[in-house]
């Protein structure tokens, strides 16, 4: 940001979307050192015929453009509420993407949900029809797409790359059936990823675009129906005093409720696996069963990547002008098409936000960005620091998908492709880390394990 000596403020990145992209480009130094080195290993070789599944705004266009530049050829899909059609165009114009997504709000088809879905299964067959050699997908879904209904796509599609944790799941069912055809990198697994874009990246978006979106709404704890039992509880002025129930303590919920705690809200998680439920506990939270979290709650966030987290008995819960949102996410994460089935009726609230309404009551709770990931379709998404990351990890799984020949499956980066993408990273922030011993031994023992303190004084 730019700070005037009147006390304006503006972005450094500029407003159109070349700006913005070059802005992303500009951020992400460690995609581009990957990215050269993935140039220099293909130096002579035909470029290979790349894919891209991912939410598109500048941080992945830069990633697009980063491939383009590294000779491959590249195709771009988005679904339309996760497209920036700005950037969308930026990149067609460019002349060397593919870009299957809309490229004008006018074509997006914003308001016409049905028309949205007509054309993103046009453009995701579109893509699959280009031919791509490699995919970088988001959900899985493109590969679950040629494997159910365009088999002929597997004939030139050599392998994948998998960027989140709810389209591994079903990659791994595949592969336990025996239905999985091509070898996939679970990109996601990679600590790389994980432990960055999942724990501080989504956690951090999703709660400022939370904040964002309750902000301009004008929402207001205080406002919700019934009487709540907190003494003098102040009107919404920020997340503070908030009460927050995260669904799901993965790393994403785990992320979520550290940022909304950090600043300010009280947060009661809510999660199946005791051992991740204690560790909520322990990390300074409540830990509660959904019927006692829920009916107390302010805001609720479903971070699990499950169909049907929040389903019609959870909504029945929840008292009117509560916010519920989705972190990460999956399509219906929340069951707002049981609520259709049930007869609650969807009221607009804002921009971002419809109000869902049960048969007979005149208020209900909030639902934001229509239910689906809220930083990345009601906001830009993670940070630049984080997404460089991730991009990074898919181009190391990139290269060993190119040099290596792996059976059909799901398979992990290795340690020495996460290693060499924290190193990368660690550079170009000016940060290094101290060097492996020389002399190592298998399992990292600190000693020669002869060597034990209850040795005997013959030994």
């Amino acid at each position: 940001m730019v700070v005037a000596l009147d006390g304006g403020i503006a972005s450094a990145r500029g407003g159109d979307a070349a700006a913005r992209i070059a802005w992303a480009a500009r951020g992400m130094r460690t995609t581009a050192r990957l990215a050269e080195e993935f140039a220099r290993a293909r130096a002579g070789a035909r470029g290979p015929r790349i894919g891209v599944s991912l939410v598109l705004e500048p941080k992945t266009a830069a990633l697009a453009l980063a491939l383009a530049d590294a000779g491959c050829e590249v195709a771009l899909f988005s679904a339309v509420s996760e497209t920036d059609p700005e950037v969308a165009a930026a990149l067609a114009a460019d002349g060397r993407i593919a870009v299957f997504a809309p490229t004008s709000a006018a074509g997006a088809g914003e308001e016409r949900p049905e028309a949205a879905a007509r054309l993103d299964a046009e453009h995701a067959a579109a893509i699959l029809d280009w031919g791509p050699e490699y995919l970088v997908d988001d959900g899985s879904h493109l590969i679950r797409l040629a494997h159910s209904e365009r088999p002929r796509a597997l004939d030139r599609l050599r392998a994948a790359a998998e960027e989140t944790t709810s389209g591994v799941r079903p990659l791994r069912e595949m592969e336990a059936e025996g239905a999985l055809r091509i070898p996939v990198i679970a990109v996601n697994d990679a600590r790389t990823k994980t432990d960055f874009d999942n724990l501080i990246g989504t956690g951090q978006s999703c709660v400022l675009a939370i904040a964002d979106l309750l902000d301009e709404a004008g929402w207001a704890a205080s406002q919700r129906g019934g009487a709540d039992p907190r003494p003098h509880a102040p009107a919404y002025a920020g997340v503070a005093g908030t009460r927050w129930a995260v669904v799901g303590y993965g790393p994403v919920g785990a992320g979520t409720a550290r940022f909304a705690a950090a600043l300010g809200a009280e947060v009661t998680v809510v999660e199946r696996d005791p051992v991740r439920a204690l560790a909520a506990l322990h990390d300074g939270f409540e830990a509660r069963c959904a019927d006692e979290a829920l009916p107390a709650a302010d805001v609720v966030v479903s971070a699990t990547g499950v169909w049907h987290t929040l389903e019609a008995h959870g909504f029945a819960l929840l008292r009117p002008g509560t916010a519920v949102a989705v972190a990460g996410g999956i399509d219906d994460e929340l069951a707002l098409d049981e609520l259709q089935a049930a007869g609650w009726a969807r009221r607009p609230a804002g921009d971002g936000l419809a109000e869902w309404i049960a048969p007979g009551a005149d208020h209900g709770p909030l639902v934001l960005a229509d239910g689906g990931g809220v930083n990345y379709t009601a906001a830009e998404g993670n940070p630049v620091e984080v997404m460089d990351l991730s991009f990074a990890t898919q181009l190391a799984a990139l290269t060993r998908l190119m040099r290596d020949d792996l059976a059909p499956g799901v398979h992990a980066l290795s340690s020495e492709d996460e290693a060499r993408v924290a190193r990368a990273a660690l550079e170009v922030r000016g940060g290094s880390a101290d060097p492996a011993p020389s002399r190592g031994r298998p399992g990292g023992a600190a000693q020669p394990w002869p060597v034990h303190r209850y040795r005997s004084a013959s030994a």
